[in-house]
C-alpha cells in the first residue's frame, strides 16, 4: 500500500499555484473537484481574482499539488482562451494547464489498437482542424508551419514520457460503469435520423462493428490511457464519415473543443475521457463516466509533475524576487513582415548594444512604424527571453490608462487602493523586481498627449518609468515629438524600397504571380507610394473579392472616387488597431502628399 502524498503547505497568495485545471462543463469541473484531497475555499480566506477576470475558481490539493480548477462559462476555442487568458491573470505563475473533460474518439487507431468508450487520451499535440479556407464545394485546412499548434514544450514532453506508464488500475473511480451494452459503434455511414432522440427511442438498428475487447470480458473493461494527436474545433463532430476523412491524412486520436483555445495561452495538455464515437449516434449516457476516468487519470498524472516552487519560501522572500518575464503585446506576430533589415538592426543596436533607453521610431503615417516595433517584441520574445515586453497605445490619455490597466491584471505587479493604474506600472517597472524590459510607446502624435500642456491632464511622459534594466521606444509621425521624447536616438523609417515592397506585396497576395506581371505590380506599388499600409489593403481587396492585379491597377486608376472607395474599404488585420481599421484612404492621401511636398489637404485619421 503506497504512502499517501504529504499535503503541501497553503500558498500564500495567487503565484503560489502552477498547475490549473480548465474543464468546460459542470459534470467535468465536479468530477475534478470530488477528487480533491483538501478544499482551501472552505479552510481560509478566499484567493480572490484579479481585476475584470469573470472566471470561476475552486482551490484545493490534488496529491502534492496545489492546483486551481477552472470552471469555464461555456465550451468553445473562444471561452477557452478567454478563461486561459484571465486565469493567467489572477494566477502568474501557472507553468501547465490541464483541459479536463469528455471527448469524442476515433474507434480505432492507425495501428488498429482499439478505444472504447471510458478510455482516456492525453494529447501529445493539438490540430484545429477547422481552421482553413471554405472554397466552392471544399474545405482547405491550413497545415503550414506558421498554422500548427507545434507540440508541447520540453518539459511537458518530459512528463508525458514518464505518464505513458498510467494503467487502467490507477484509474480508480467514483462512477458507475454505463454498460457495454450501451457502448454500440454503427458502422460510419449509417446515420442517426432525429438529433433530439436517443438510438433506443428511434430504434437504430444498423450493423454493429464488433469490438473484441467488449467481447472479452463481462465485467466493465478497465479503461485504457491513449497517448495522440487531438483535432480541436468549435463545431461538434457527429459524423462518422467526416470523423473519417479527418484522420485519413493525419493519426488523429480524438475530437474536442477547448484545447487550441488554451494551447496559445498557457502550456497546456489536454486530458479526456471518451464519450462518444464522434459520430450522428451521440448520446449523453456516457459523459459523467468518461468525465470520471479523465479527472482519475488527471490526478494519476499530476504524480509524474515536479514543482519547481518553493512552497517553504518566506512570503517576504517571495515578494521581493524577480517575477517571470512577460510578454502583453496586443496583436499577433506579422508572418508577412519583409524587408526593414537595416531599420531593425539599427533599433536592436541602439536599445541593447550601445544601451540607450529611449529611441524612437519616426515616419509617414502607415510606412510601417508599428509594424517594425512588433518584429522587434517578438524577437526580444524569441532571443532575449529573459526580458519583459509591455505595449501601450498613446492615442490618447484614455488607451493609454487602459493599456497600464490590463498591465496591471496580467499579474503580480503590487497595487494599492490610492494609486492609478498609470502609477502603480510606472512605480513597478522602476524598481529592481521588475527585472529587465522594453516599453513600446505607440502612436505618439499629439504633442498635448504625450508632453501635457498648462491647465490640462499632465502628460503621460511624466508617468512613465525609469530604469537601468529598461528600454522605451516611441512610434511617432512627427520629428518634433520624437526629439522631445527620445532626444538623438532617432531611427527615421524611410518609404519602402522598390524590392521590398515587391516582396512584401506578392507574400501578402493569394493568387499566384508570374513573373509577366512584375510591370503591373510595380505600376500598382508606385500609385500606392510604396506604403505597407495601403499595400497591405490592397492586397486584402484582392484577395476577399478574388480580383486580378490588372482589375485592381484599372479600378484604382479610373477616378478618384473609385480610389478612395478602394482605400476606405474596411479590411480585417490582427496587427492593427481594431478602432483604425479602415483609416487607409485618409492615411495614403496624407503621405502622397508629404512625399510630393504638396500641403496636406485632408484631416489626420
Amino acid at each position: 500500500m503506497s504512502t499517501p502524498s504529504p499535503r503541501p503547505p497553503r500558498p500564500n497568495d495567487r503565484r503560489g499555484f502552477e498547475i490549473a485545471i480548465i474543464c468546460a462543463l459542470p459534470l467535468e469541473a465536479d468530477a475534478i473537484e470530488a477528487l480533491f484531497d483538501y478544499y482551501w475555499d472552505s479552510n481560509g480566506p478566499p484567493f480572490g481574482r484579479a481585476v475584470r477576470d469573470p472566471n470561476s475558481y475552486s482551490t484545493g490539493v490534488i496529491g502534492c499539488h496545489n492546483v486551481v480548477l477552472v470552471r469555464m462559462p461555456g465550451m468553445g476555442k473562444v471561452h477557452a482562451a478567454a478563461a486561459a487568458s484571465n486565469c493567467r491573470a489572477s494566477f502568474p505563475n501557472v507553468k501547465i494547464a490541464l483541459v479536463v473533460g469528455v471527448c469524442g474518439v476515433l474507434p480505432f487507431k492507425h495501428n488498429g489498437e482499439e478505444i472504447v468508450l471510458g478510455d482516456v487520451v492525453i494529447s501529445e499535440g493539438i490540430i484545429q482542424y477547422d481552421f482553413g479556407r471554405r472554397l466552392p464545394g471544399q474545405f482547405i485546412p491550413k497545415e503550414g508551419p506558421l498554422d500548427s499548434l507545434g507540440r508541447p514544450n520540453q518539459e511537458i514532453r518530459g512528463v508525458l514520457a514518464q505518464a505513458k506508464g498510467i494503467r487502467g488500475h490507477q484509474l480508480l473511480l467514483c462512477a458507475e460503469y454505463p454498460g457495454s451494452a450501451y457502448d454500440r459503434l454503427f458502422e460510419a455511414s449509417y446515420r442517426h435520423s432525429e438529433d433530439q432522440k436517443t438510438c433506443e427511442q428511434i430504434g437504430c438498428n444498423g450493423k454493429l462493428v464488433p469490438r473484441l475487447r467488449l467481447q472479452a470480458t463481462r465485467a466493465s473493461p478497465a479503461p485504457t490511457v491513449h497517448f495522440g494527436l487531438m483535432a480541436s474545433g468549435d463545431s461538434v463532430m457527429k459524423s462518422g464519415e467526416d470523423r473519417d476523412r479527418e484522420v485519413e491524412a493525419r493519426d488523429i486520436v480524438a475530437f474536442e473543443m477547448e484545447g487550441a483555445g488554451v494551447w496559445d495561452i498557457l502550456p497546456c495538455i489536454v486530458i479526456k475521457g471518451a464519450c462518444d464515437y464522434a459520430d450522428s449516434h451521440k448520446s449523453k449516457v456516457w459523459q459523467r463516466y468518461a468525465a470520471a476516468t479523465a479527472a482519475a487519470c488527471t490526478k494519476a498524472f499530476l504524480d509524474f509533475w515536479v514543482s519547481s516552487l518553493d512552497q517553504g519560501m518566506p512570503k517576504r522572500a517571495v515578494d521581493e524576487r524577480q517575477i517571470q518575464p512577460a510578454f502583453l503585446v496586443p496583436f499577433s506576430k506579422n508572418d508577412l513582415f519583409a524587408g526593414r533589415d537595416d531599420v531593425l538592426a539599427r533599433l536592436q543596436g541602439l536599445l541593447f548594444h550601445e544601451r540607450r533607453r529611449k529611441a524612437a521610431l519616426v515616419g509617414l503615417g502607415g510606412i510601417g512604424k508599428t509594424q517594425i516595433a512588433l518584429q522587434l517584441a517578438y524577437w526580444i520574445k524569441e532571443k532575449k527571453q529573459d526580458y519583459s515586453v509591455f505595449w501601450v497605445p498613446a492615442l490618447s490619455h484614455a488607451s493609454f490608462e487602459q493599456a497600464c490597466m490590463q498591465i496591471v491584471n496580467s499579474g503580480d505587479i503590487p497595487t494599492s487602493d490610492s494609486d492609478s493604474a498609470i502609477e502603480s506600472v510606472r512605480r513597478h517597472l522602476s524598481s529592481k523586481r521588475a527585472g529587465k524590459w522594453l516599453l513600446v510607446v505607440d502612436n505618439v502624435d499629439d504633442a498635448q498627449t504625450v508632453m501635457g500642456s498648462v491647465g490640462a491632464e499632465s502628460g503621460i511622459y511624466r508617468s512613465l518609468p525609469q530604469s537601468d534594466e529598461g528600454r522605451i521606444l516611441f512610434t511617432t509621425r512627427y520629428q518634433k515629438v520624437a526629439v522631445s521624447v527620445a532626444g538623438q536616438n532617432i531611427i527615421e523609417v524611410p518609404a519602402m524600397g522598390r524590392d521590398e515592397a515587391r516582396s512584401y506585396f506578392k507574400q501578402a497576395l493569394i493568387q499566384k504571380i508570374s513573373s509577366s506581371d512584375d510591370q503591373v505590380i510595380d505600376d500598382l506599388l508606385t500609385l500606392l507610394t510604396y506604403l505597407p499600409l495601403a499595400i497591405t489593403q490592397a492586397a486584402a481587396y484582392m484577395n476577399e473579392n478574388l480580383i486580378p492585379l490588372t482589375g485592381y491597377l484599372q479600378l484604382f486608376e479610373s477616378t478618384d472616387r473609385d480610389r478612395i472607395e478602394l482605400l476606405s474599404v474596411k479590411f480585417q488585420d490582427d496587427t492593427r488597431y481594431e478602432q483604425s481599421q479602415d483609416p487607409v484612404a485618409t492615411t495614403w492621401f496624407i503621405s502622397f502628399n508629404q512625399i510630393r511636398g504638396a500641403p496636406v489637404a485632408v484631416a489626420r485619421g
